[in-house]
């Protein structure tokens, strides 16, 4: 885990709530714009679900 990924703070959201249409837009945002970059621009919109996402499919990595 990188420096910058361990700043962003884990949003309390449970995979289990995780919507097909959140987990739709985390794969999208992370193919455009990586990984990282998506977990922090989630995290300032405040996107909890998305987030939620992003970190599923990292510890999946």
């Amino acid at each position: 885990m990188s420096a910058s990924s361990a700043a962003v703070p884990t949003a309390d959201f449970e995979d289990s709530n995780i919507s097909e249409d959140c987990r739709a837009l985390a794969r999208r945002l992370s193919g455009h714009m990586g990984l990282e970059h998506a977990l922090q621009i989630s995290n300032e919109n405040q996107w909890h679900g998305v987030v939620a996402a992003l970190r599923e499919m990292q510890r999946k990595k």
